[in-house]
């Protein structure tokens, strides 16, 4: 019954560390993506500036992404399961998309800067 708990506390650190990593990632591109989605959408100009104030601290958030997603690799990927009973691998699998998600979000963030300057450049 022990290693069922440790698992499960296991499993709720990569939890809230993938999430943890997908807000990260959304208020990093928060600055550029957020405009750029407004945009889209019919929103004014005037509205968009809002947006910038969140630019200084992309590097912060990007960062605490970074950090968070290597930490959820780790645990993950790399430490040995305490349990490989069948909730547990339920549980690994709603964590692993969570990761793959925060992953996919995280690389978003980095990127769209210079792909926006190839689309609009």
């Amino acid at each position: 019954m022990g290693g069922y708990l440790k698992g499960r506390q296991s499993m709720e650190k990569e939890r809230l560390t993938g999430i943890g990593t997908i807000l990260a990632s959304l208020l990093a591109a928060a600055c550029c993506i957020g405009p750029a989605a407004a945009i889209v959408f019919g929103a004014s100009v005037g509205f968009l500036s809002g947006f910038m104030v969140l630019d200084p601290y992309r590097p912060y958030f990007l960062g605490a992404a970074a950090l968070m997603l290597t930490y959820s690799f780790w645990r993950l990927y790399l430490v040995k399961r305490a349990c490989d009973c069948e909730s547990d691998a339920r549980a690994r699998r709603i964590s692993l998309g969570i990761f793959w998600t925060g992953a996919s979000l995280f690389l978003a963030a980095v990127f769209y800067q210079q792909v926006i300057g190839w689309v609009y450049g």
